[in-house]
């Protein structure tokens, strides 16, 4: 049996310094059915020059569009069954590719298997576990975040779902694998390393993940809620009302650690018109202390804590 044709879309924004390590990752994987599609958003360092040469490789040219029209061309012109997303100055382990249409191959055809990877800052190496739970994972991915490289995407499945949203400035990959999630298909874990996400403070990344919190990033947020709860409300049977009201109350307490009070207050509002008992998945403890304190002193109660996880929300 020929194994299936795995379509490797890179976007790609000015990382010239990047650019040759990411394609050679793909290059030299141990599985040989692949094709490369490199999508230049708008570039101006003409760092495509630098691999222009390269086998099994296909260059995409447009206007600086963004991460998301340039993920969704790169899916147009994709033929492979499965697809990876791949950002310019990350990297693939080099069995990456095998292992997962291995393992993809053993579940059917309503399944994304996605694994683990290690984020690159200087000299250092963290390996990051991305395990989440089995059941209910369109709830659980509402408070998750599957980096866009870790799965190993089957091309029906984006199309089914129209590829990434392109309203969305940023967690774009958030809210794709939420719709994906909402549409049935289930997502399966396996305990390998699979890239290496590079952190830097480089202004060339595709796809800027450090946001600061501003009153216009805080909004974003808001109506990054409201557009995956009128995607789910297409697609999905269950009653996510509940998820929905703790996302958006999640949103406020992050306004309000960065001193944000008139949109924690709009995203607090969102939340109680969205399902009327808004507390119903809160945990006990943020309870207990929204009950005695309320929100603005439970924060200031939670923000230590908070800092402590590194950032990352707790429930």
């Amino acid at each position: 049996m020929h194994p299936p044709l795995v379509s490797i879309i890179i976007p790609y924004f000015n990382a010239a310094s990047y650019i040759e390590e990411c394609v050679n990752s793909v290059l030299n994987q141990s599985y040989s059915n692949i094709e490369i599609i490199v999508v230049d958003d708008g570039s101006t360092d003409h760092g495509v020059d630098k691999i222009s040469h390269m086998e099994q490789l296909t260059i995409i040219h447009q206007q600086n569009a963004g991460a998301c029209v340039a993920r969704n061309q790169g899916l147009e012109a994709a033929r492979g069954e499965f697809v990876k997303f791949l950002d310019a100055d990350d990297y693939l382990e080099k069995d990456c590719i095998a292992l997962q249409v291995e393992e993809a191959l053993k579940h059917d055809n309503n399944t994304i298997v996605y694994g683990n990877f290690t984020i690159v800052s200087k000299n250092t190496l963290k390996p990051v576990n991305t395990r989440i739970a089995p059941k209910n994972q369109t709830a659980t991915l509402l408070f998750s975040d599957l980096l866009t490289t870790t799965p190993l995407h089957r091309r029906y499945m984006l199309e089914a779902i129209g590829g990434f949203d392109t309203r969305f400035k940023n967690g774009q990959e958030w809210n794709l694998h939420v719709r994906l999630a909402g549409k049935g298909y289930k997502f399966v874990h396996m305990d390998k390393n699979i890239y290496f996400y590079r952190v830097h403070t480089a202004d060339g990344r595709i796809s800027n993940k450090r946001k600061r919190h501003t009153g216009s990033s805080i909004a974003h947020e808001i109506d990054k809620v409201r557009l995956t709860n009128e995607a789910l409300q297409s697609t999905f049977a269950e009653d996510m009302r509940p998820y929905i009201a703790m996302r958006y109350w999640w949103v406020g307490r992050l306004a309000l650690r960065h001193g944000l009070i008139a949109f924690a207050n709009i995203a607090f509002n969102e939340s109680k018109l969205t399902y009327s008992d808004y507390q119903e998945k809160w945990p006990l403890y943020y309870r207990f202390l929204h009950g005695v304190l309320g929100a603005h002193l439970a924060e200031k109660v939670m923000s230590p804590i908070y800092e402590r996880l590194g950032g990352k929300y707790h429930k």
